[in-house]
């Protein structure tokens, strides 16, 4: 066979996919790619503090969902897009919304359970009267203001 007809020589150049840029190579480089991802680092280190400086426990759980979003746009720039998924999921969406939910569920309870006794005590203890006696009479088996469980 000759070269002229179609058969492989050793003068040949056969070109393979292994040197050609991928699109997932080409898409995070350069400068933009810099820029964006240091972007995305100091938007989540400030989101953090934010959230470390919130007093107000509510108040909390919603800038920590916003926390929740930028990590899962800095997982969008990094190219893992379920790990993105499953950011915007758990840590955007469920996480904050148990907090506010444990919170309103404590507050209630504890707004219930208001029993200010002679002592000062607070909580859900029977109230007691300065000789340590009940309601009823009975006594505590302690010492002045002190549960008896």
């Amino acid at each position: 066979m000759t070269p002229a007809s179609g058969a492989l020589t050793s003068h040949t150049v056969v070109h393979t996919t292994a040197h050609a840029p991928t699109a997932a190579a080409s898409a995070l480089s350069g400068v933009l790619a810099d820029v964006l991802l240091i972007t995305g680092l100091g938007l989540a280190a400030f989101t953090a503090t934010a959230v470390v400086l919130t007093r107000a426990p509510v108040r909390q759980a919603i800038v920590f969902s916003g926390h929740g979003l930028v990590l899962a746009l800095l997982f969008l720039i990094l190219q893992a897009p379920d790990v993105a998924l499953s950011q915007i999921g758990v840590g955007a969406v469920v996480v904050p919304l148990i907090v506010v939910l444990t919170l309103h569920a404590t507050r209630r309870y504890r707004t219930a359970g208001d029993d200010t006794g002679a002592h000062g005590d607070t909580g859900g203890g029977t109230a007691r009267n300065e000789t340590g006696r009940d309601d009823t009479g009975r006594d505590g088996g302690g010492r002045p203001g002190s549960d008896p469980r």
